[in-house]
């Protein structure tokens, strides 16, 4: 097949069209990458910027109730920041941003809105650890508040509350709300403890436990109350 002159002048003309196209397309292609990963970025960034919001507003609401509790407290109260927990006991130790030069002493009761946190155990200048109410070695004198049933409550291995030595015709069940009694030294009374979530016995037979679910969270508080006394 013969082309005539018109048809082989168009064939370099084409050519160069189709190279031109293709060229087009590959710079259009990059200009869309690139543009797309601006867009990445500047969406990473705000999607950072609506994170810090809703944080800085979390921590304003709390600060807030905090504030609200302690002016309405009939107890003198420093609020403090926690900032770490124990290394060797992660779980039932915390460390607050406040001590001896606020007024902390060892013994302290602390709490938050929602009810009874621990106690201190040791103070720095700057610095104070706190037990919660969760670890092994806690232990405070507590009431239930609908029957007015006495008994003591512990922490455990496992991490739960514990009332132990209640006897066999404990009023007690499931969601009675206990509360601090007044009878552990430093403990003042009425403070919230936690509410009922089991009732059993004892393997002796003689007495009834109850397992108890913290009034407070423990495993997440970011901010506390001491009690100065």
């Amino acid at each position: 097949m013969q082309f005539g002159p018109l048809e082989i002048a168009k064939y370099p003309l084409g050519l160069l069209n189709l190279v031109k196209r293709e060229i087009g397309g590959i710079v259009f292609y990059h200009f869309n990458m690139l543009q797309n990963e601006r867009f990445k970025k500047n969406l990473e960034i705000l999607k950072q910027r609506v994170s810090n919001a809703d944080e800085i507003y979390l921590e304003n609401m709390r600060l807030k109730a905090l504030l609200d509790f302690k002016k309405q407290s009939q107890y003198k109260l420093v609020a403090a920041r926690v900032i770490g927990r124990s290394p060797d006991n992660w779980s039932s130790v915390v460390i607050i941003d406040k001590g001896k030069g606020c007024g902390i002493k060892r013994g302290m009761v602390t709490l938050t809105p929602l009810g009874l946190i621990g106690r201190v155990i040791d103070v720095t200048g700057s610095t104070a650890k706190i037990m919660l109410i969760n670890d092994p070695n806690f232990s405070v004198s507590s009431i239930v508040q609908r029957s007015r049933q006495e008994g003591l409550v512990s922490g455990t291995l496992g991490g739960v509350l514990m009332m132990k030595y209640l006897p066999n015709d404990a009023d007690i069940k499931v969601s009675d709300v206990v509360l601090t009694s007044g009878l552990t030294e430093m403990y003042p009374k009425g403070l919230p403890v936690g509410s009922v979530t089991e009732v059993g016995d004892e393997f002796s037979g003689l007495t009834r436990y109850a397992l108890i679910k913290p009034a407070a969270e423990l495993t997440n508080c970011e901010e506390v109350l001491v009690i100065i006394r």
